[in-house]
């Protein structure tokens, strides 16, 4: 894999980051919002979809949320909670509760340590999804034997922090979630510890020719858990799509894990 000539092409970057808020209890159920403990233990009737749970939402989630939108200048607002409907292998309703069209925090900016300034395009609650560890075959879904899972993460709180296109290397994405993790803890909406899942990272890649204004097709790289892992996923991704583009081939919009 060859690396990028910055002189002749520009990386284009945005950040989703998933943010696990410090509450004492779930989104919509009073189970315990705790990481670790014995598996399928962090559980009630809502978390497991069973018929008849009905969502009460967590007051401290919401304050917690309109704290992290005034760090990060965003516009707080009136907000509506939404069913996302796909199949969700670690989610008993097979539903994800979340914000869309109308969420808690509108557009906002993060100023980071160069000066320089990153756009926010919303920051909008959800509930986090189950945990599935996968059985034989290196532990990869494709190859497992068979998948196990632990729903004590299931409607924890999260909010997503949606980043504009607007940084444009790997260290400018380090420089940004550096400076995100520092205002959430200082905040006291999350611990920010990556390596126990509580701020995850998804990076959407594009590469242009230099001085063109058009973006390119993007890429996202799901469930980043570090800065390293992330500044070494954006750099492949973008040199990818660099050997593509210059062997006469187009890239296609795709998710990708690393």
């Amino acid at each position: 894999m060859s690396t990028v000539d910055l002189d002749r092409w520009e990386i284009v970057i945005g950040l989703e980051v998933h943010t696990e808020l410090s509450t004492r209890t779930k989104l919509f159920s009073s189970a315990t919002n705790e990481f670790g403990g014995d598996t399928n233990t962090h559980i009630d009737a809502l978390t497991l979809g069973l018929p008849g749970s009905l969502p009460v939402l967590n007051e401290q989630a919401v304050e917690l949320a309109i704290r992290v939108g005034l760090a990060l200048n965003c516009t707080v607002q009136r907000s509506v909670f939404a069913r996302k409907n796909y199949f969700y292998p670690d989610q008993p309703t097979n539903y994800q509760i979340s914000q869309f069209d109308l969420p808690i925090n509108g557009e906002g900016w993060l100023e980071l340590p160069d000066g320089s300034i990153a756009g926010i395009e919303r920051a909008h609650l959800e509930e986090d999804t189950g945990k599935s560890t996968h059985i034989g075959g290196g532990g990869r879904i494709h190859d497992a034997e068979h998948s196990l899972v632990d729903l004590n993460r299931a409607g924890v709180p999260l909010l997503e922090i949606v980043g504009k296109p607007d940084l444009r290397s790997a260290e400018d994405a380090k420089a940004y979630v550096a400076e995100l993790r520092s205002i959430l803890v200082a905040v006291g909406a999350s611990d920010g510890k990556m390596e126990e899942g509580s701020l995850r990272v998804d990076c959407n890649v594009s590469v242009r020719r230099r001085g063109e204004p058009a973006f390119g097709t993007r890429c996202e790289i799901k469930n980043i858990n570090s800065l390293r892992a992330m500044g070494r996923a954006i750099e492949y991704e973008a040199a990818r799509q660099v050997d593509l583009i210059t062997s006469g081939e187009r890239v296609v919009q795709q998710t990708r894990h690393w």
